[in-house]
């Protein structure tokens, strides 16, 4: 089943309800292969968790994926017993709801066996690959909330879909679990400014640089916003094209 929603800019996006096994083993294999982040949310809950998954037994009809960070989610998972996992890799989005099997532990550390899902939602998003922003390159991004509370990051990849924004893990940040659309502002090279509106949709913490990595999209772009963002996109895909030449 293809759904062709209506979108506010111009890309090709295909929603597409996966239900055959086999299809679903093949779209699930390289998320684990590649380690890739997997975003969780819990029934009840407002919080993002991350997890990555483990493996994939077609015999027994289940998945089994890492144990939630922050941990207090582990508790919440017991209670609810079900789980909607979600993760973009290379331009690809999947989502999935499934029950808690049976909770582990080896080496202390929590492991879960879920049911194999009976369908995902799968969307292949053809203009948007994000392009990695170099360390050199220091891009300030400014999110404000509609409560008045001001982040100020640096922007790690960007897509004209969307962006990844890192942020130093001085304190904890509200934003890694803030659902709404939030005012943007990402101040490029030559005093260019973009203002959008940004909705957060997954968070990473990565201890071994101490930094905080929130990732989502752009809604609600016009015209020149949208114009602005792609032109950017393509700066960095051909400054990174010619450092790859030399």
């Amino acid at each position: 089943m293809v759904d062709h929603s209506p979108v506010d800019n111009d890309y090709t996006q295909q929603y597409e309800t996966v239900t055959s096994t086999a299809r679903i083993s093949m779209v699930l294999r390289p998320l684990m292969e590649k380690h890739a982040i997997i975003t969780v949310t819990l029934p009840g809950s407002n919080h993002f968790f991350n997890t990555a998954l483990l493996s994939i037994d077609l015999q027994d009809a289940t998945i089994t994926i890492d144990g939630l960070h922050p941990p207090k989610g582990h508790a919440l998972l017991l209670k609810t017993g079900r789980l909607t996992l979600h993760t973009t890799y290379e331009g690809v989005e999947v989502s999935f709801t499934v029950n808690l099997k049976k909770s582990d532990s080896e080496n202390n550390m929590a492991f879960y066996i879920l049911d194999f899902p009976e369908s995902i939602r799968y969307l292949q998003r053809r203009n948007a690959f994000r392009v990695p922003v170099s360390a050199a390159k220091e891009i300030t991004v400014e999110i404000k909330t509609n409560d008045g509370k001001l982040f100020s990051g640096e922007l790690s990849d960007i897509s004209a879909g969307g962006m990844c924004i890192r942020f130093p893990k001085k304190k904890e940040l509200d934003l890694s679990s803030y659902t709404d659309e939030t005012q943007c502002c990402i101040y490029l090279p030559d005093k260019r400014e973009i203002l959008c509106i940004f909705k957060v949709c997954h968070s990473n913490y990565i201890s071994t640089g101490n930094s905080l990595y929130i990732g989502g999209s752009f809604e609600h772009l016009d015209k020149t916003q949208r114009r602005t963002i792609e032109r950017f996109v393509i700066e960095l895909q051909r400054l990174a094209r010619k450092n790859l030449a030399r």
